[in-house]
């Protein structure tokens, strides 16, 4: 029996709309695929042709697809739904930067970082050569409030930005450096050892891991880890061949911007305890990233704002529903995340890597 399933956009009540102005975008980049048929079983999903049609349909037009209603009860069903479309899923994560715990065989917590933290734009892992084509969300634990997954249109992004600034992108790329300490932060949990992010025991796996992913390395004299990797600031995106913006933005100015950004979401001593911690790490020498023009000259605060405003003006919100699995793609679509007020629990997989 075929499910009944219709595409449709997200509502407004789907949408976050404590704060209008939070939601620029207005839920255009996400398409979400709902399921009208009560008392429907996992089983059917994995058997329905209209289902997958429908998924490739919608993916290869948006780029983010939120499945929503479908009977996906945990990870290990999600999985199951995910590699019936066809998905090469990619566990091994080397070298990512953020911090995260298993959750299944393919997904694990999609970060842990400080619930007032905002997870700004980024295309997952575009500091490797090595990333993943598609990162996957699924829903066990809605957030109390708040704790959106933004959704970002990455060409819509590269177009609004100003000529000068979409030349150095274009033009410059990215580098992105990276500090990998020996003993694991006890307050700040995205400074990471080498150990931990290159699946290393020794030095020489360190730096095997470092060769496949095309980094430069440093050994400090404390036995910390130095990487540079030069990205491109842009990706084409393989089916129209439209150009995308590729980035993730670490300096002393980003996070902080991106916090004032939310004010009225976030108290004001965690938002203040918080960005003066973060641009104190900016005045050490080794910071956990940093993210510099391609020629190696930092980006200014005035580029850095552009950035920011840019993203959240192509930004997409909505508000978690327990059981959605949202698709999106690597190129197309960066994402992030919003403060949030416990409970909250998303899981995160990654598939159909590729090289650059």
């Amino acid at each position: 029996m075929m499910l009944a399933l219709h595409a449709r956009a997200l509502s407004s009540e789907e949408l976050a709309t404590d704060h209008l102005a939070d939601n620029p975008a207005g839920g255009k980049s996400i398409s979400v695929l709902q399921l009208d048929q009560a008392n429907a079983q996992f089983e059917q999903l994995l058997t329905d042709d209209s289902l997958i049609e429908q998924i490739d349909q919608l993916y290869s037009e948006t780029g983010a697809v939120l499945l929503r209603g479908l009977p996906i009860a945990d990870t290990y069903q999600a999985e199951q739904l995910l590699a019936a479309w066809g998905v090469t899923f990619d566990d091994e994560y080397l070298g990512g930067a953020s911090p995260r715990s298993k959750l299944s065989e393919h997904f694990f917590t999609s970060t842990e970082a400080p619930p007032s933290y905002v997870i700004s734009f980024h295309t997952e892992m575009c500091y490797l050569k090595q990333r993943p084509g598609k990162v996957f969300f699924y829903c066990i634990t809605e957030p109390a409030r708040y704790g959106e997954t933004p959704v970002f249109n990455c060409a819509a992004m590269l177009d609004m930005l100003s000529p000068a600034t979409r030349d150095k992108v274009e033009r410059l790329g990215m580098i992105y450096q990276r500090y990998f300490g020996t003993r694991k932060a006890k307050f700040f949990n995205v400074y990471k050892t080498w150990y931990d992010a290159f699946h290393a025991e020794t030095r020489e796996q360190a730096e095997a891991a470092c060769r496949q992913q095309g980094l430069e390395w440093e050994w400090q004299p404390n036995g910390g880890l130095i990487t540079r990797a030069k990205m491109p600031g842009v990706m084409l995106d393989a089916n129209s061949g439209q150009p995308c913006i590729s980035l993730t933005l670490y300096n002393g100015e980003a996070a902080p911007y991106d916090l004032s950004k939310f004010a009225h979401r976030i108290p004001v001593l965690q938002r203040f305890g918080l960005s003066a911690f973060i641009r104190a790490q900016y005045f050490k020498k080794n910071v956990f990233m940093r993210t510099l023009w391609g020629d190696g000259s930092p980006i200014s605060r005035a580029e850095t704002r552009e950035l920011i405003d840019v993203a959240w003006r192509a930004a997409t919100l909505f508000r978690w529903r327990q059981g959605d699995l949202l698709i999106l793609d690597n190129i197309r679509c960066g994402h992030g995340r919003l403060n949030v007020e416990a409970p909250r629990k998303i899981a995160a997989a990654l598939g159909d890597p590729y090289q650059i």
